[in-house]
């Protein structure tokens, strides 16, 4: 019996989107519930870490975004049996998450001026220091994703955050700063075209 998914985050994409992605992907059932600033305030005290989103799987909540996708990734057919395929791809979640860590600090940091600096470090030196790794690493892997020839989880983080980055969102952070990075770029755009991503997106 399909077990009965309930996924609460707030209404933006953020850190929901690759789950929400994997579960639609993989035809699985689940309730997307989107929070108020309000409700969240109402939720937090009784949330495992005081975070969203977080996952209730047959009433059980389970929290932390990365266990949820690879739990929805192995749902979906997603998240790759074999274990070093599966090394593969928590990797690069892994190292997904450092690199959103040093995007932090800046958005905690309520003088502008300061944030600014911030950001334009972020922009010219973290952030391409890490786009650069993540490049290299994937570029040297056969096929047109990040962890061999079949998309997994990671690529959907990978296209959530990427497509984030290219809103311009983000003050002092171009929107141009993936464009170096043509395997990253090609992984964004492959799985943007995905038929069920696009239908996704259409609807919300």
């Amino acid at each position: 019996m399909a077990p009965t998914l309930k996924l609460t985050y707030f209404n933006i994409k953020g850190r929901a989107e690759p789950i929400r992605l994997a579960l639609y992907i993989g035809g699985i059932e689940f309730e997307d519930n989107r929070l108020t600033g309000e409700q969240f305030a109402e939720l937090k005290p009784s949330l495992p870490y005081g975070q969203v989103p977080v996952l209730e799987v047959d009433g059980e909540v389970i929290a932390q975004g990365l266990a949820q996708l690879c739990y929805a990734g192995k749902l979906a057919g997603l998240y790759p049996e074999d274990p070093v395929v599966a090394m593969r791809v928590d990797e690069a979640l892994c190292a997904g998450e450092d690199m959103s860590a040093t995007l932090r600090p800046s958005f905690f940091e309520k003088d502008e001026a300061k944030k600014l600096e911030m950001r334009k470090a972020l922009a010219e030196e973290t952030l391409p220091k890490w786009l650069g790794m993540m490049e290299k690493r994937y570029s040297a892997r056969p096929g047109d994703y990040s962890c061999g020839e079949e998309m997994t989880v990671a690529d959907l983080a990978i296209y959530s955050f990427g497509s984030w980055m290219k809103m311009g969102v983000l003050d002092g952070i171009p929107t141009s700063i993936l464009d170096p990075y043509p395997t990253l770029c090609g992984i964004i755009e492959k799985v943007g075209a995905h038929p069920k991503v696009k239908e996704w997106n259409d609807k919300h």
